[in-house]
């Protein structure tokens, strides 16, 4: 056995692995399927994020580009400063939607991520518990 070593504890033979308990080895299973769980929920949510801020980046372009279609249509100094009244309206609406739809997205992914990564946890645990008693 080697040194430091509890008795009991089963050691792998192979010559690159010679120091690292089985019971080790055996959590890799769990937490490599967990890690890739979690990865899958980041990387699903960042896609509907991304999707979500292109679609409001498209929208607020398109305000910009009415706003300055409809300054070139102004005659008057009051048609200038309703335009721009109504497009700084439109943006402080829009902008504050967006964010309350960004937290709601941002909160999901987060909540989807700590769900899998407490599921990786345990597995991991239930695991090391199960190859620790056999």
């Amino acid at each position: 056995m080697p040194e430091g070593t509890r008795p009991g504890l089963d050691w792998t033979t192979d010559l690159h692995m010679s120091r690292v308990p089985v019971w080790a080895l055996s959590m890799w299973g769990p937490l490599l399927v967990g890690a890739f769980s979690l990865l899958a929920q980041v990387h699903q949510g960042s896609g509907i994020i991304a999707n979500e801020c292109e679609n409001f980046v498209s929208g607020r372009l398109r305000e910009d580009f009415a706003l300055m279609q409809r300054i070139a249509h102004s005659r008057t100094p009051d048609q200038h400063w309703a335009a721009y009244a109504d497009f700084w309206q439109k943006a402080v609406e829009d902008y504050a939607k967006e964010y309350m739809v960004m937290g709601r997205l941002v909160a999901g992914v987060t909540t989807k991520s700590v769900a899998a990564a407490q599921s990786t946890a345990e597995k991991a645990s239930a695991a090391f518990r199960a190859s620790s008693i056999g």
